[in-house]
């Protein structure tokens, strides 16, 4: 699922708070001007009902206002607009032709019923036409333009304010984004740059203090892993020599005896194949590793020689398909592999079929799974996790599939023999 931006994210939703109130308070303020204004010209003409003479059963024009004494003084266009006298006094009625927001009307007619101060009525009526010359109506642009254009200028201002204000903020959240992405065990010591915002350094602060966290315990667990592999090569050594010395001792020892010292001396070959492969993982390899020509088929039935003690006493037929082929690879770290995939394979494997098949570039083991063998029976034990460590630091593919009655295993090598 890909990500959103928090920028566009809240950026979007500033906007659209921002517009909605624009709207609001624009239409609120257009809904102000037209009762102010027809307020306004409800007054006036209220006003104007007192300038035609008491007692004159007549009309006047005065300030574009028509005031009649009856209904039928009143001018026949304004009559046609409005077919009944008007009910109530003081009561100002509009009628509009093509008006819209934000344009003037086409035809305004205006009526209002009023009693003058002598208590007689007065019938006053108002009729504008745009399009003629003596038109007396708000001239330029219209008001309620002006009030959409200063909603519409408000709106870009705040726009303008909150992609400002969001770009400095993001600016430093970038800068940390990059800074995290650069930073790096061997710089955590480093001191954290400054990002301009509290709440942005302590989190710079966590970061540097996670990392550091995380080296001094790879530290740590690298010089434990250093120490005890080369504490623990002297009592093999010891635990070998004997076992040689035992031989030379009583060299016709009873069938229990020898298989006593068998053990001992596999036990002893099995710590030794582990302690240098944890040896050669510890070992600080930021140079390149030399690279020597091996004999691939050669180093594989050396490796097969040396391990084929765990095939004692198991019902298991081991078929070997290889290729006599040399190239260019790290010999001591391609003896590591190979014993730790032969020996892993053979250690983990009950009964059955182990096949090994090497070519040019690749080496497959596959073995038998019988009875609901669990992974840790089948192949996916300490060597498996040695295996990956090797092919990974060695920039070496590994593949592995695993069926109901199978288990294969193929490391492919990143440098081809020759």
């Amino acid at each position: 699922m890909k990500s959103k931006s928090l920028k566009a994210y809240v950026l979007f939703w500033i906007i659209m708070l921002a517009a909605g109130m624009s709207v609001l308070l624009t239409y609120q303020a257009t809904q102000y001007f037209l009762e102010g204004f027809e307020k306004v010209s409800q007054w006036q003409m209220i006003q104007a009902a007192d300038l035609l003479p008491e007692d004159t059963p007549a009309q006047t024009v005065a300030f574009d206002y028509h005031v009649a004494a009856s209904w039928d003084q009143v001018p026949e266009n304004i009559r046609e607009a409005f077919p009944e006298p008007p009910e109530q006094h003081n009561q100002l009625q509009l009628h509009l032709v093509n008006w819209w927001y934000f344009a003037p009307p086409e035809y305004s007619y205006s009526l209002l019923s009023a009693v003058n101060r002598a208590g007689e009525v007065r019938y006053i009526s108002r009729f504008m036409d745009r399009n003629q010359k003596e038109y007396s109506g708000p001239k330029g642009i219209d008001p309620m333009v002006v009030i959409a254009l200063w909603g519409v200028g408000s709106l870009a201002v705040f726009i303008a304010v909150a992609f400002k204000v969001l770009s400095n903020l993001t600016q430093p959240v970038r800068a940390l984004h990059h800074w995290a992405q650069g930073i790096d065990l061997d710089k955590s010591d480093k001191p954290c740059p400054d990002f301009h915002y509290k709440e942005l350094n302590q989190l710079a602060g966590i970061i540097r203090e996670s990392l550091q966290k995380t080296r001094q315990t790879l530290t740590r667990e690298k010089q434990f892993l250093g120490f005890a592999s080369h504490e623990l090569r002297t009592p093999i050594a010891t635990l070998r020599s004997n076992a040689t010395l035992l031989d030379k001792i009583s060299p016709n020892p009873s069938a229990k005896e020898r298989e006593v010292r068998d053990r001992i001396l596999r036990s002893s070959l099995t710590m030794k194949g582990m302690t240098e492969t944890l040896l050669w993982l510890n070992r600080e390899c930021s140079e390149d590793i030399p690279l020597s020509s091996v004999n691939i088929e050669e180093a594989i039935q050396q490796v097969i020689n040396e391990q084929e003690y765990l095939l004692t006493g198991k019902q298991i037929n081991l078929s070997i398909e290889t290729v006599s082929c040399s190239g260019l690879l790290p010999a001591a770290a391609f003896h590591i592999l190979l014993t730790n995939i032969i020996r892993n394979a053979f250690q983990h494997t009950v009964q059955g079929q182990i096949t090994l098949r090497q070519d040019a570039d690749h080496i497959e083991v596959t073995n038998s799974l019988f009875n609901g063998d669990s992974p840790n029976q089948t192949g996916f034990g300490l060597g498996l996790i040695l295996i990956r460590k090797l092919a990974e630091h060695l920039n070496w593919q590994i593949k592995e599939q695993k069926t109901e009655t199978e288990m294969s295993f193929t490391v492919c090598f990143a440098n081809r023999p020759k």
